[in-house]
């Protein structure tokens, strides 16, 4: 009898993991998602030559992630994401163009969301990034966005240093979202020894009210990739120092996209400034969109360069999660000859 009711016993605590166990992972959840883009068309790179070519990330740079959520009470969540591109035209992980690309170049971070806002640490995207892309209208586009081009893949001198689009040891405060405003805070650490004043910072206040977005940011970096760095980036240079404002308005039969960004590099042989603007527009026709969007960029002070790119582009749907696109873009820069993009290709997310 004894014997019996201790194997009922064991039977109802087995019965009540199992209970607690389903609870507990009723309220998590992770996501598997991603995008793959595969274009083909022809390029010439400023002062390059001309060429056929397959690639991947047309429109977006192709990645793979995953990401979850534990509720972990009283309104407070314990939050994960990994992220990585991936090149489908090789299998291989990482874009073209960024040899450094790791398995979760994208995102890597784990952190807490509550009420008074979420807090990350890890390999993080830096605001700049998000404002730069937001508030064109070809996105994050290495391809075909010339606001991209000219931010993150600059030529004589210009451009923006700190990683295109991630900083590594970060830490980084959103806010929660209060009325249409909210913002963001993050810090990249140096991590090496000798170097305590070595590191990036950024701010950003971001409005959002229907149609109309606006956002503000503040960016300082001491070091691109690793303490030390940015004088082999471009010599002589210390610090740089960039201010990004970005407005974005859609009126139904437009969106209206606009960016002003100014760079300071402080330089041990002269001081230099670059001023950035960018106006782009999204237009619905049928199933897509057309999209245009021209970008210029001058330099004063120490230098005195120009470049100008612009990109005209129609974006079709086919479903909900997979377009077609087709784009042109032209680019110029001083003391380099002409180059162009042209090609389409095939976007789908899962």
């Amino acid at each position: 009898m004894r014997k019996k009711k201790l194997n009922r016993l064991i039977q109802l605590s087995i019965l009540s993991v199992g209970i607690t166990s389903q609870a507990a992972f009723a309220q998590s959840s992770v996501t598997l998602y991603g995008v793959l883009d595969a274009f083909v068309g022809a390029k010439k790179a400023l002062g390059g030559e001309s060429q056929v070519l397959a690639g991947s990330g047309g429109m977006t740079a192709s990645f793979w992630g995953m990401k979850g959520t534990e509720d972990l009470g009283g309104g407070l969540s314990a939050i994960f994401e990994l992220e990585g591109y991936i090149n489908i035209m090789n299998g291989q992980f990482g874009r073209t163009g960024f040899p450094s690309d790791g398995l979760f170049s994208r995102n890597a971070f784990v952190g807490l969301k509550g009420n008074y806002g979420t807090v990350t640490a890890g390999w993080l995207t830096p605001p700049l990034w998000l404002s730069a892309i937001f508030f064109n209208p070809f996105f994050n586009s290495f391809v075909f966005s010339p606001m991209i081009l000219q931010t993150y893949v600059g030529v004589n001198g210009q451009g923006v240093f700190g990683d295109a689009g991630e900083w590594s040891n970060s830490v980084m405060y959103v806010s929660p979202q209060m009325g249409p405003f909210s913002g963001k805070a993050a810090y990249s650490f140096g991590n090496e020894a000798g170097h305590l004043g070595q590191n990036k910072w950024s701010g950003q206040l971001s409005y959002n009210m229907g149609g109309f977005a606006a956002s503000a940011v503040w960016q300082q970096v001491k070091f691109s990739i690793t303490p030390g760095d940015l004088g082999t980036s471009l010599p002589g240079l210390t610090t740089q120092s960039v201010m990004n404002i970005g407005v974005s308005d859609d009126f139904g039969v437009v969106k209206l996209f606009g960016q002003y960004q100014h760079i300071w590099d402080y330089d041990t042989t002269g001081n230099v400034g670059v001023n950035t603007g960018q106006l782009g527009f999204s237009i619905p026709v049928g199933q897509g969109h057309i999209l245009g969007s021209d970008a210029y960029s001058k330099s004063s002070g120490h230098s005195t360069v120009y470049r100008n790119t612009w990109a005209l582009g129609y974006d079709y749907s086919l479903s909900k999660r997979t377009d077609v696109y087709t784009a042109v873009l032209s680019d110029r820069a001083t003391r380099r000859s002409s180059g162009y993009t042209v090609g389409g290709g095939l976007r789908t997310a899962f």
